[in-house]
């Protein structure tokens, strides 16, 4: 098992990468800091996460009602426990038929080798109008 800040986050996206979500989610602590901002009303598997089950619920919803076009990490910065990682990602939501896309930079902190603390930083407006009909 992984334990440097870059090692264990380059693992996560690998498994995600694979489709192995089991696998990605043995890297998070539980309980987790887990935080994606956007409309919980109209897109439910945003905000607050916990714990293993509700992390993969979110995954669940998210695969659910989106079909992802690109995701890509252009870039994994890290500084002790935290890393930030870089990217772009285009998906398309299944119930308009509308892509959204925007860059993102989502804030790890990795502890005692487990992902610990999760927060998303993405165009949410964005991504709420692409689920409007």
């Amino acid at each position: 098992m992984p334990n440097s800040t870059r090692s264990v986050v380059e693992e996560y996206f690998r498994l995600l990468g694979s489709g192995d979500l089991e696998g990605a989610t043995e890297l998070l602590s539980e309980p987790i800091d887990w935080f994606t901002p956007g409309d919980t009303d109209l897109i439910p598997w945003m905000g607050s996460r916990s714990s293993h089950e509700q992390v993969h619920e979110f995954f669940r919803q998210a695969g659910e009602n989106m079909e992802t076009e690109k995701f890509q990490v252009h870039r994994i910065v890290v500084e002790g426990e935290l890393a930030i990682v870089l990217g772009h990602f285009q998906y398309k939501v299944k119930a308009t038929g509308k892509s959204f896309a925007s860059d993102f930079a989502l804030e790890l902190r990795v502890t005692d080798g487990l992902i610990d603390r999760y927060r998303m930083h993405e165009d949410s407006y964005a991504i709420s109008l692409a689920f409007l009909t």
